[in-house]
């Protein structure tokens, strides 16, 4: 059975294909997993400064709305800003924009996290269509270590114990891509909301991220085992940790070189660590590279290292898995349920730079146990992970939601 899918966040990709987040990078690849399993999805999404309203992705047509261009003055591809969902939400929900989307043609309606999800219940029910809503886990936890504010922290814990709960019970299906999480959800909801909700884990595009790629140029040179973190540098991804820990590091490998691949609002915070601590010869921060690129930097990594305070199942993780590298993570449960409870990495405990590096360490001193390592995550990656079977279980769910009366 060939479907019409409206695929719904307020961030997507560029014409390129290039990307800026977890979310997005979930919502187009699983779109161009299920148009190859002859699917038709339209993404719908808010628009990009510079990039065309409409164009086609790998068989995805990408769709971006937006009124006076209020939501493209508030892109910021390295960290969803709270005007923006506001925005999409605001603009998608009424009748002027709902009128660009020809609801009719579409089998059902398929959002992520709160403003979008929001935004496919609105389209859903207008059109008598069937909801999906995926949750990509949850700060709910984790608020109080994430803001200092804290009147912030009983807002947003607030909200989100408000809107998950609500999404599950409008939609017809709630998909979680953490199992923390759907969990906590579940224990907000009655009996028959329970049932709607259910978990697939993220997945790695093992197209792109596999072992053989050839490393970047740029650093190719550097000379000592390179460590790597490729992270939105938010304070949620911790690494900063990584950076207060890696002293220890070059107490056993003077030549080490830690690379990071990212940006966002907490560079300044490390760069000042970095200088603080007279790092600058051995650090080198590499800023905002696209999705596609990554493969390439990571195949310079002798480790790699996610130091996460929290994850949903974490992409990054899976992208090392996929390309065959040997991993140190924080031992949080989005990391966990991907890693076979740590038995194809080394799990640490989160915000400890001591163990952090002791567990880079071990890897370096052992190649054996890296490879061997190594190994196990690749494989896992391969049968578990890829886009294929992401899609295939998804497909399952359309067909349960699409059946149900």
């Amino acid at each position: 059975m060939s479907l019409n899918i409206a695929m719904i966040f307020e961030l997507g990709p560029h014409d390129d294909s290039s990307i800026g987040g977890g979310v997005e990078l979930h919502a187009l690849n699983l779109s161009k997993a299920l148009v190859k399993k002859g699917h038709k999805v339209t993404y719908i999404t808010g628009s990009i400064p510079n990039n065309e309203k409409k164009t086609t992705i790998d068989g995805v047509e990408i769709r971006r709305l937006d009124l006076l261009s209020t939501i493209k003055h508030s892109y910021n591809p390295q960290q969803l800003k709270f005007s923006r969902q506001l925005f999409f939400l605001f603009k998608n929900t009424l009748p002027l924009l709902r009128r660009e989307i020809d609801g009719s043609d579409f089998d059902l309606f398929h959002g992520h996290v709160y403003s979008s999800g929001l935004v496919a219940v609105s389209l859903g029910k207008r059109n008598h269509k069937k909801i999906v809503n995926t949750m990509h886990g949850s700060y709910y936890k984790y608020w109080n270590q994430l803001v200092k504010n804290r009147l912030k922290v009983g807002f947003y814990r607030k909200m989100e114990r408000k809107l998950a709960p609500y999404l599950a019970r409008k939609s017809d299906c709630q998909i979680h891509t953490d199992y923390d999480y759907a969990q906590i959800v579940k224990s907000w909801c009655k009996e028959e909301t329970k049932e709607k909700i259910h978990t697939i884990l993220n997945g790695v595009d093992i197209e792109i991220f596999k072992p053989d790629i050839l490393p970047e140029a740029k650093i190719n040179n550097e000379e000592g085992p390179i460590i790597m973190t490729t992270r939105r540098l938010v304070v949620k991804n911790g690494v900063i940790h990584l950076i207060r820990g890696f002293e220890q590091i070059l107490k056993k490998y003077s030549t080490a070189k830690l690379i990071i691949v990212g940006d966002g609002p907490e560079r300044f915070s490390i760069e000042k660590e970095v200088k603080q601590r007279e790092l600058q010869k051995n650090v080198k921060l590499i800023g905002m590279v696209p999705n596609k690129k990554i493969p390439s930097y990571l195949a310079l990594a002798d480790v790699v290292v996610v130091p996460s305070i929290v994850e949903a199942s974490s992409i990054s993780v899976l992208e090392a898995m996929a390309m065959r590298k040997a991993i140190v993570a924080s031992d949080i449960p989005g990391i966990r349920e991907i890693t076979d409870q740590g038995k194809n990495c080394v799990l640490v405990p989160p915000k400890n730079p001591k163990e952090l590096a002791k567990g880079v360490v071990k890897l370096l001193d052992s190649e054996e146990r890296s490879i061997e390592l190594s190994k196990l995550g690749y494989d896992m990656a391969v049968k578990e992970f890829s886009w294929e079977k992401k899609a295939e279980d998804t497909e399952v769910l359309y067909k349960r939601v699409l059946e149900r009366s």
